[in-house]
């Protein structure tokens, strides 16, 4: 990763730390569409890595701030941060087709939200015998709609931001 990737990846990494710390109250139907912006706009800014990075930071971050308090939670949203990354990526880098970015958001956030919803039911129980329902409830549908709100975010801003960069 060249020194303009790095230094970009910290700026939007912090940019959704400020998000997730600073609009906590309104936790999931804001910070949630914000984040999943941020994790679009760095894949298509400074690559898939720069993705993935801020999609681990952030979860570890907000366990260490008491945002998360659920530890066992951490890897699940880990994982499912890196699938939108990876397969927005895939999708909007490798295929050619008109509308393939919408198609990479669409796509990418059913799969997010697939995983973390059958993760929460299957793999979370394994350290967690008795899951509250909120928790089964914030990992289901809510996690769709973030994803494509915070992916549709992503692309209006990109063009914007790629003339300035």
């Amino acid at each position: 990763m060249d020194t303009k990737k790095l230094v970009r990846t910290a700026l939007l990494l912090s940019l959704a730390l400020i998000f997730q710390i600073g609009f906590r109250e309104f936790a999931q139907p804001l910070v949630g569409p914000l984040v999943n912006m941020t994790l679009i706009l760095a894949t298509l800014i400074s690559g898939p890595i720069s993705g993935i990075f801020i999609g681990t930071m952030t979860p570890m971050i907000a366990f260490m701030v008491g945002i998360i308090r659920i530890l066992p939670i951490i890897p699940i949203i880990i994982t499912g941060n890196i699938v939108l990354v990876v397969v927005f990526y895939l999708i909007h880098n490798k295929m050619n087709f008109k509308g393939k970015d919408w198609s990479a958001i669409i796509i990418s956030s059913f799969i997010k939200f697939g995983f973390l919803a059958m993760a929460v039911r299957m793999i979370l129980p394994y350290f967690m015998p008795k899951i509250p329902s909120p928790i089964i409830t914030a990992f289901s549908l809510p996690q769709l709609f973030t994803a494509l709100i915070g992916g549709a975010l992503a692309l209006i801003l990109y063009p914007l931001i790629k003339k300035q960069i």
